[in-house]
């Protein structure tokens, strides 16, 4: 979806958004409907103020174990978007105020609402999915899944890389 500034009025508007083909189902698996929400309002002829939220279920693998795991994910942003040539692009090693890394600068009066709400979603997923904090993964030996199955693989192996050594040593 793409809106253009002649569109957007001084008065903030309110969009609830039911068509998803911006969502990134070629990476990430969801469970139920996604929601996108945004409120949009028009500051100067050249620049928008856009603030919204992007609210789903993705199925997550375990990264201990790989048990799907229903994650709920809601990202809230907020961006200033603006048709302004950026101030001074020497300046690049100076600090970034929380506005300067909110301003997207835009070459041309459209804003690509897809392609803001796939970047949230994929921001938004978590580095890190457990199915539970004392998740034990799966055993290094015969891959059993160690929560629900007792695993008889000797717990004296060493995880060292260098114990196919010490093993090449005593033939």
């Amino acid at each position: 979806m793409k809106l253009a500034f002649a569109e957007i009025s001084q008065e903030q508007s309110h969009y609830s958004l039911s068509e998803v083909s911006w969502f990134p189902a070629d990476e990430l698996v969801c469970c139920q409907p996604v929601l996108a929400e945004f409120e949009v309002c028009k500051k100067t002829n050249k620049t928008v103020h856009l603030k919204g939220v992007v609210r789903f279920t993705a199925l997550l693998a375990c990264d201990r174990c790989g048990v799907p795991v229903e994650s709920r994910i809601q990202e809230e942003f907020e961006y200033i978007l603006t048709l302004e040539e950026q101030n001074n692009p020497e300046m690049s090693e100076l600090e970034c105020s929380t506005e300067d890394c909110n301003t997207l600068y835009l070459k041309d009066p459209v804003i690509d609402l897809d392609m803001i709400f796939r970047e949230q979603v994929l921001l938004a997923v978590p580095v890190r999915t457990l199915c539970a904090e004392d998740c034990q993964g799966l055993c290094s030996v015969c891959g059993a899944l160690l929560k629900n199955e007792n695993c008889d693989c000797s717990t004296s192996s060493s995880n060292s890389p260098f114990a196919v050594l010490k093993r090449l040593r005593k033939a």
